[in-house]
């Protein structure tokens, strides 16, 4: 399992759900969407706010100071248009949640 890092058991993360973990020293936003988890820089590009407590509404996750919003299937920005963010892969394996650092 070299360059994965087991982060969250399965069940902590609930549809719908977000937190932010940390792989090898870096923060991570988590959500859960349609059933799958995905993984995403946490500090937005903007003004740093923690996309782990930012709103989630379908595969969009908003920053919490300006309401930046990302895809988290692929970083790309809904708003700004050009503004992205990092993803990183993830799967579950065991009832664990890990992701690639």
């Amino acid at each position: 399992m070299s360059g994965w890092v087991d982060v969250l058991g399965a069940a902590e993360l609930q549809e719908g759900g977000r937190c932010t973990v940390d792989v090898a020293g870096k923060p991570v936003a988590l959500v859960r969407v349609d059933g799958r988890v995905w993984a995403v820089d946490d500090t937005c590009p903007h003004r740093g706010g923690s996309m782990g407590q930012g709103d989630l509404q379908g595969h969009f996750l908003y920053c919490p100071l300006h309401a930046w919003s990302f895809d988290v299937r692929d970083g790309t920005a809904f708003f700004p248009r050009g503004a992205r963010i990092a993803c990183f892969e993830v799967r579950e394996e065991g009832g664990r949640v890990l992701v690639r650092r």
